[in-house]
């Protein structure tokens, strides 16, 4: 009993802490170093549990995964942004859900058709895949330009996106704006930076953002149907489908909307994927709610009892596509780069924090109001958090990270003009203000 109470708890503070750690190793250690030192206490989370003899082994394996994934989380929506250009960010950005989806997926199977002890076997050879794709990629250009090493950059830069005409511009546009801000940095002292940080609208404006951002995520239900999928949907179907066919139908579900989000997100306005997702979600958990509530007071007869299920897949499907994608979209393009680690770290924080607060609830809510009860609160939940981010989120689709720190810092005609040769080598840069 006691295992099982703080198995949730356990994977929340380790997240915390992983999170914690997370800005510390970005700024100092590097993207691509922070990437692959994260894998290593998975690795060794799922290597304890593979021969786990006692529940305090269970306990530490957990707690090292959910270390790993806590550094995870605040690193790789940095990497994956800085990687990519803006006119792909979205859908790269986009695979985070993919994988999110893909991983409860293949988990599940695994669970399903394995003995634990290969099935943590088997997962945990994920992470030594990722380990060496991990070490066949460069570090990001941006971080290598907030050190000064500007050669790298461009090396690592044109390794990445190619010598494209375009590409060498928003090369050119990141070195000069890194020079200037090194500059800047080196006249004042470390914690006068911090200070003037706070009160900047480039930082607290994409900080309140991404809160509001993770409140949603997690009121979604996101981390919490996962964990229980089974005693959701037995109470959904009221056992009319058997729980391993029903929980299978929503991973399903979950997989394919998140191959369709990866092209999704790309094609549309972020705004129009995240309240299209919004929309779905709340509508489809107050109709399953109200079937559930119909059901119970028998005015649903026993052969249509299994339709609350149509519902509950419809929620999957609208959260996968734009709630479970879009904050993690948001989330690596919305710091400027002199706060990114900063930024990432305290959103993540707080995700974590939320996502503690609800897997601790989650089972006395379902105790004491049903699924059906909880559903009307997550709808609510979710309903809130968009009204406020329907005013606060501006529309970051296509446009450089650059740009996006631009409209927070308030400047609406900051261009950079590049004049360059038909052999797109760079014959003028310069600071064009119109208006």
């Amino acid at each position: 009993m006691c295992l099982v109470a703080l198995w949730p708890s356990i994977l929340g503070l380790a997240l915390i802490t992983g999170i914690v750690i997370a800005p510390v190793c970005l700024q100092k250690l590097g993207r691509r170093l922070t990437n692959q030192l994260s894998t290593l206490p998975a690795l060794t989370g799922w290597a304890l549990l593979i021969f786990a003899k006692d529940p305090t082994t269970l306990l530490v394996s957990r707690f090292l995964q959910g270390f790993g994934m806590g550094i995870q989380a605040a690193s790789a929506p940095i990497s994956i942004a800085e990687y990519s250009a803006p006119k792909y960010r979205g859908a790269f950005l986009a695979t985070i859900a993919f994988s999110f989806s893909t991983g409860m997926l293949v988990a599940h199977v695994f669970g399903t058709l394995l003995y634990w002890r290969s099935a943590a076997m088997a997962c945990g050879s994920c992470y030594v895949i990722s380990l060496i794709l991990i070490s066949l990629s460069p570090e990001t250009p941006p971080y290598l330009s907030t050190k000064g090493k500007f050669k790298e950059c461009r090396k690592s830069f044109r390794w990445l996106r190619g010598w494209g005409s375009q590409s060498e511009k928003e090369l050119e546009i990141l070195l000069n704006c890194q020079k200037q801000n090194n500059f800047q940095i080196r006249q004042v002292s470390k914690w006068k930076v911090y200070l003037e940080t706070v009160k900047k609208p480039e930082f607290y404006k994409p900080t309140v953002i991404m809160m509001f951002m993770f409140v949603l995520f997690q009121m979604s239900g996101m981390t919490v149907v996962p964990s229980y999928t089974l005693p959701m949907m037995a109470e959904v179907t009221d056992g009319t489908i058997e729980p391993y066919t029903s929980m299978l139908m929503v991973d399903v579900v979950r997989f394919a909307t998140a191959v369709l989000a990866c092209i999704v997100v790309n094609k549309l306005n972020r705004r129009t994927v995240l309240f299209i997702g919004i929309s779905i979600s709340v509508i489809s958990l107050f109709v399953t709610s109200l079937l559930l509530y119909l059901k119970d007071f028998g005015y649903i007869s026993d052969e249509y009892k299994w339709t609350p299920l149509i519902p509950t897949l419809i929620y999957i499907f609208g959260k996968t596509l734009g709630i479970l994608p879009i904050p993690w979209a948001i989330a690596g393009e919305i710091f400027p780069l002199a706060y990114r680690s900063l930024g990432s770290g305290i959103s993540g924080m707080f995700l974590s924090l939320m996502f503690f607060v609800v897997v601790k609830t989650a089972p006395t809510s379902f105790r004491q109001i049903g699924v059906k009860g909880t559903f009307c609160i997550y709808g609510l939940s979710i309903a809130i958090c968009g009204a406020f981010l329907f005013y606060l989120l501006p529309e970051t689709k296509g446009k450089t990270l650059y740009e996006i720190e631009c409209h927070f810092k308030g400047i609406k005609e900051d261009k950079k003009s590049i004049e360059m040769d038909e052999k797109g080598r760079i014959l003028e840069l310069g600071t064009v203000e119109e208006g």
